[in-house]
């Protein structure tokens, strides 16, 4: 088979897949341009940390409530237990008790508030969650034609991939090696036709020579002007 029709073949596919990936980066990068849904994801996150903030300060007062509790029945165990017997020592009890409460009911106060605070910040997590979702779910909705686009895109670059590997595995090293180099150059063009006697990548009108040449299976016949190889087809 002509190699330089190989050569062309290859071009086709690598103008294919460049503009195919092309498009492949730009859906890709409207689906990660979405500023509403980074933005309700940064809220619901900020109102979890905020929730569990308040969670363990709640967890922190009802142990020391608890704790309280344990020191008031404690001491008055012993005021009451009959084996304390001094006046004073009685009294230094009734006031301990007497402090113990009162201190007990500045801490049960602390425990109500964080306890509305927790059941407040509950709320505006829970709410903060329900507009996350609702965003995620108009985010798929507005964006589903641009998934499947995507989804469609890779399968076609699957595809153009598999057959340039089969493709450039007939064509012989240094004709690769100088369609790679030219392709470089030549912002990712290579190969060009002959349309009506004029390189179809620049205008440049051929001679008669050059266009005969350029039908030679086998040789490699670059446009005076561009530098392009040639497919006279």
């Amino acid at each position: 088979m002509s190699q330089i029709f190989n050569l062309y073949r290859l071009q086709q596919l690598d103008s294919q897949l460049d503009t195919a990936l092309t498009k492949l980066s730009e859906f890709e990068q409207l689906l990660q341009n979405d500023d509403e849904v980074r933005e309700s994801q940064k809220n619901y996150d900020q109102q979890q940390e905020q929730l569990r903030s308040l969670n363990q300060s709640l967890s922190k007062i009802e142990h020391e409530v608890k704790q309280q509790n344990i020191k008031i029945e404690q001491s008055e165990s012993t005021l009451y237990g009959g084996k304390v017997k001094n006046p004073k020592e009685l009294k230094d009890l009734e006031n301990e008790v007497a402090s113990l409460k009162k201190y007990l009911r500045v801490l049960e106060e602390r425990e109500l508030e964080a306890l509305i605070a927790v059941e407040e910040q509950t709320k505006i997590t829970e709410q903060a969650q329900i507009q996350l979702k609702q965003v995620i779910q108009t985010y798929e909705v507005k964006n589903a034609d641009c998934i499947r686009e995507i989804e469609q895109l890779r399968k076609e670059i699957a595809q153009l991939e598999n057959e340039k590997q089969i493709l450039i595995q007939g064509i012989p090293k240094d004709y690769l090696d100088r369609y790679q180099q030219i392709r470089q150059l030549k912002k990712g063009i290579a190969v060009t036709r002959i349309i009506d006697k004029s390189c179809a990548a620049c205008g440049t009108t051929l001679t008669g020579g050059l266009i005969q040449d350029s039908r030679l299976p086998d040789k490699i016949v670059l446009c005076p002007s561009c530098g392009r190889i040639l497919y006279g087809g």
